[in-house]
């Protein structure tokens, strides 16, 4: 528990309403203050995957990075960012952030672009040189330049250097990701991948609500070869390969895949991009291979890459040196050409599956695209009935009416219903001291509250599903669209 009784009273705020961006960025802002830089981040984090606050938490996010040394991924995010929305003060930050890690031709190139679209802003980079300017502000975290090797790793006889930065129990200023895999020793990669937790997991289909048609083409592509690979075998077809989910976020893609381990009793390991990333040229493609390589050790296992857009991006002229060469050794990986990948499950998640690179479709990598989708009537009422059934009263409640005035709300907007639903009765309970039950009308006006969190992503795909249909890669999709009336 914290002793600041703003951020007590906003972590209970955001408790009740995870999906308040505007909270979650006086939350940062608090945070920051309070010197908590890896809370700020997950704050910030999640203001960005809301809707209504993304354009506000994009640029605050990347700025965060870049003063806590989260070079990398200040990286990404702002290219990403500048290609996506251009505009003066993100070229600016991406100067700083190539500044930051001495990439002297990448600083060299944007600074360039900055004069000719936005030269008013060059001043600030100047007044960035001056002492506790932006120069200053990744306390160190560049000192050495990112095209050199990577430095030798401390003689275990030294005394320790890091004992003053070390993050204690409970803390959340640990080191940035980039320098936790700066610390790993270079030459004990397999003991680094071993540090994820590869555990077997129970949760199986059963637990997955609804999403049918997605189950059933796990079971018949993924799960099917696994337990009849005889069969599978005089069809000249052998477990392995990799599956796509895409689709509004809140759905249940990582669920799905988590389930598929379970059916499986295979490995699952859920990998980010902070796993990967690392400021040394080199380093981060190592990582992967490590990755892969106890993967296959282990097998059978389930590989999970969620928000994959981020790691699995399209290696467009504009991309730097640095991104593609990571998609092209993860391309490397799925081919199998640094080892068998027989019994080794891709699985990657993405909202924006536009924005993968094209050669990830190429058989024998994502083998499928599977849509994953708000859930339908009978999906809707199950997770409603799960949700409620944890608080007093919620068994009791009539469902009929909300489900069916629930049309397209995803997963998660069902779970923030039943929480909202229960919050009157919440507030009744603590005033009376007696634990009141939730109401037919607290849920139907929290049904009310809650609008679909996907309405912006399909606006978006509907775009790519007309215009970008290229050999009919969104033709489930377009169906999908014309079905729930979003064409």
């Amino acid at each position: 528990m914290t002793d600041d009784p703003l951020l007590a009273a906003l972590e209970q705020a955001l408790a009740a309403d995870p999906r308040n961006g505007v909270l979650w960025l006086h939350y940062a802002e608090r945070l920051e203050s309070a010197g908590r830089v890896d809370a700020e981040l997950a704050a910030l984090r999640n203001a960005a995957q809301i809707d209504a606050t993304r354009a506000d938490a994009e640029p605050r996010l990347i700025r965060a990075l870049r003063r806590g040394g989260h070079l990398a991924e200040a990286l990404i995010r702002a290219e990403e960012l500048v290609e996506r929305a251009p505009d003066g003060a993100t070229l600016l930050e991406l100067v700083r952030v190539h500044r930051a890690r001495r990439d002297v031709d990448g600083e060299e190139a944007t600074r360039e672009r900055l004069a000719a679209q936005w030269p008013e802003l060059l001043e600030q980079l100047a007044d960035d040189d001056a002492p506790g300017g932006a120069s200053d502000d990744a306390s160190g975290a560049a000192s050495t330049p990112t095209s050199e090797p990577r430095p030798a790793p401390a003689d275990p006889a030294a005394p320790a250097q890091r004992a003053n930065t070390a993050p204690t129990a409970g803390s959340d200023q640990g080191a940035p990701p980039e320098q936790a895999l700066a610390d790993r020793d270079p030459d004990d990669l397999e003991g680094w991948a071993e540090q994820f937790d590869w555990g077997d997991l129970r949760i199986t289909f059963d637990d997955v609500v609804g999403l049918e048609e997605v189950k059933r083409q796990v079971e018949l592509r993924i799960i099917a070869p696994f337990k009849n690979p005889e069969v599978y075998a005089a069809f000249g077809r052998k477990g392995g390969g990799g599956v796509l989910l895409y689709g509004p976020p809140g759905c249940g893609k990582t669920f799905v895949a988590r389930a598929t381990a379970g059916e499986l009793g295979a490995s699952f390991v859920s990998i980010g991009l902070h796993d990967v990333l690392d400021r040394y040229i080199g380093e981060s493609e190592k990582a992967l291979h490590a990755i892969f390589e106890e993967a296959r050790r282990r097998k059978p296992t389930v590989l999970f890459f969620d928000e994959f857009d981020a790691i699995g991006g399209g290696r467009s002229g504009g991309s730097s040196h640095f991104w593609r060469t990571i998609v092209n050794q993860l391309l490397q990986e799925m081919d199998g050409m640094a080892g068998s990948n027989t019994d080794v499950l891709v699985f990657a998640a993405t909202n924006t599956p536009w924005a993968v690179d094209a050669a990830f479709r190429r058989p024998g990598r994502f083998d499928r695209t599977l849509l994953v989708t708000p859930p339908d009537a009978d999906a809707r009422r199950e997770l409603l009935r799960r949700a409620l059934a944890k608080v007093p009263g919620g068994a009791e409640l009539d469902l009929s009416k909300v489900v069916a005035k629930t049309d397209l709300l995803t997963g998660a907007d069902l779970v923030s219903v039943a929480e909202r639903a229960a919050e009157r009765a919440l507030e009744q309970s603590l005033r009376s001291g007696k634990v009141g039950s939730v109401g037919q009308k607290d849920l139907e006006k929290a049904a009310r509250d809650v609008s679909s969190s996907a309405a912006e992503w399909f606006a978006a795909a509907r775009n790519y599903a007309r215009y970008a249909n290229e050999g009919g890669q969104y033709d489930e999709l377009s169906d999908y669209l014309k079905r729930v009336k979003k064409w």
